[in-house]
């Protein structure tokens, strides 16, 4: 029993390109334009529209109508881009569909010529039939006027010679029936053979041509999902790469805000405790350290060596490293004993490593800001 073929049903989807004429159509080396359309649309309007049809002609309605629907398609950006996206699935159906229905209709018409040829084999065969009839009927009459003849020679001839002819001309018409039979059998078996290589050539065609089919689809999926998975995991992996960007730049932001608030806290809590002290700042460590070694009377002055750092400039070069247990003035932490620090070549004030990239950071854009709205650097 023959079984249908997937691809024997008409896809759901039509192939508008096809309907508007583009039979040449690749989605990966040709882009028809939006003016081509409108133009081949006007074209197979003009040609199908019921107006232009004779007076008693039937209108191509479903043409109209398909061409109608494909243009209606087509002129709309996202409906198009829509239909795009999965053109290339619509149009291997309609191809395989239409390759299909062709090979259908090839076999239909094969299958006619055969009938066509088995009917004239036939004709051929009842005319050749009715020959040999003729030719027995008139071997039989033959046969009988021999017989005849025959008869009359027998009443001349003995009883012997008779038998003797009549056992001659047996052997003869059975010998002659042995041969017309295996020749006729040989003929059909010659016949039967050459049907079958015949049948058996085309189903390996067929198989063929099904298995390439088959192939080709296969490899056309196969890579397909392998460029759907490929672009689905560089959208994963971009769009995790701008997720971690956006919260290291937010969590950044948050450690330059604290840095900020912090240092801004301490400075006004200094400013507070030691208001007009940053005229004496200049040289307090200095001060401080020859005070504590000499005991003459000079007066401390307001401004120590632990308040500098919070009223001097630090310039943004010149910050030698320390090893050694030191506050941030900054942010206050302690460091310890086996930390590296930056000391300021002013005020001798402490800073750990990230606090000091931050001070740097934080002068930059101050007179960034300053340069762009037409200060000096």
């Amino acid at each position: 029993m023959k079984t249908r073929h997937p691809f024997n049903v008409k896809p759901a989807k039509p192939d508008y390109y096809f309907d508007l004429g583009f039979s040449t159509f690749n989605d990966e080396h040709t882009y028809i334009k939006a003016r081509d359309i409108k133009n081949a649309w006007l074209k197979l309007v003009k040609h199908h529209h019921p107006d232009k049809k004779r007076p008693g002609e039937d209108g191509d309605a479903a043409e109209f109508r398909r061409v109608h629907e494909a243009y209606d398609c087509l002129r709309d950006e996202h409906s198009r881009a829509l239909y795009d996206a999965e053109y290339p699935r619509i149009r291997f159906d309609w191809l395989c569909y239409r390759k299909l229905a062709s090979e259908e209709q090839d076999a239909a018409r094969h299958e006619i010529e055969a009938s066509e040829v088995a009917n004239a084999r036939q004709e051929e065969a009842t005319r050749e039939a009715e020959r040999l009839k003729e030719l027995r009927d008139r071997w039989k009459r033959d046969e009988t006027n021999r017989q005849w003849e025959f008869v009359a020679k027998c009443n001349r001839r003995n009883v012997e010679e008779l038998a003797e002819e009549q056992a001659r001309v047996v052997r003869e018409r059975q010998a002659r029936e042995r041969l017309e039979d295996a020749a006729r059998r040989l003929r059909e078996l010659q016949e039967e053979v050459y049907r079958e290589r015949l049948w058996r050539q085309d189903q390996e065609q067929q198989r063929q041509a099904w298995e390439e089919m088959r192939l080709k689809a296969d490899r056309k999926i196969r890579e397909l999902k392998a460029r759907l998975l490929v672009e689905r995991e560089e959208r994963e992996f971009e769009r995790a790469r701008r997720d971690e960007e956006r919260r290291r730049e937010e969590r950044e932001r948050r450690q330059w805000q604290v840095w900020v608030e912090e240092s801004e806290r301490r400075i006004r809590q200094y400013e507070q405790s030691y208001r007009g002290a940053p005229e004496q700042f200049l040289g307090a460590q200095e001060m401080e350290r020859e005070s504590t070694q000499t005991d003459t009377g000079r007066s401390t002055p307001s401004v120590t060596a632990q308040q500098a750092p919070f009223y001097c400039r630090h310039p943004l070069t010149g910050w030698s490293v320390r090893f050694g247990r030191a506050e941030c003035f900054f942010c206050g932490r302690v460091k310890g004993w086996l930390s590296w620090t930056r000391q300021c070549p002013k005020c001798d004030g402490r800073a750990c490593l990230k606090c000091k990239a931050y001070y740097i950071a934080d002068i930059m854009k101050r007179r960034y800001r300053r340069y762009r709205s037409g200060g000096h650097w």
